[in-house]
């Protein structure tokens, strides 16, 4: 993985809930101190839906997929999944930074998606 590719998790230090880190407190005790975890290695496919009716920043795309992963490490993300077909529960697959949408006023907007490893 580059390190785009790499997504960042906090542990917090006193109750250690694991949290995106863009939040500067934690969700569950309010403690500041955490330590940092990079989901690493590939990610299991644990659950996944299609959308038929994605919302206006996704007007571009008739349907896409979105599912939860679980990294080796145990951290979970959401994300889109890039192709959308032929997914099954349980397949591995790998983070890739990538553009995901265009917003409301016309900006490329990147993030994670997940791809299937080959």
């Amino acid at each position: 993985m580059n390190s785009k590719e790499k997504i960042i998790w906090k542990k917090c230090n006193n109750c250690g809930l694991l949290q995106h880190s863009s939040h500067l407190r934690c969700l569950k005790c309010k403690h500041e101190t955490f330590k940092r975890i990079t989901a690493s290695g590939s990610a299991k496919l644990l659950t996944y839906t299609i959308l038929r009716a994605p919302p206006a920043e996704f007007r571009d795309k008739l349907q896409y997929a979105l599912g939860v992963l679980e990294f080796e490490n145990g951290v979970k993300a959401l994300g889109q999944i890039t192709p959308h077909d032929h997914l099954n529960v349980g397949m591995m697959m790998k983070p890739v930074y990538k553009k995901i949408c265009n917003n409301l006023d016309g900006k490329e907007v990147y993030g994670y998606a997940f791809e299937q490893i080959i």
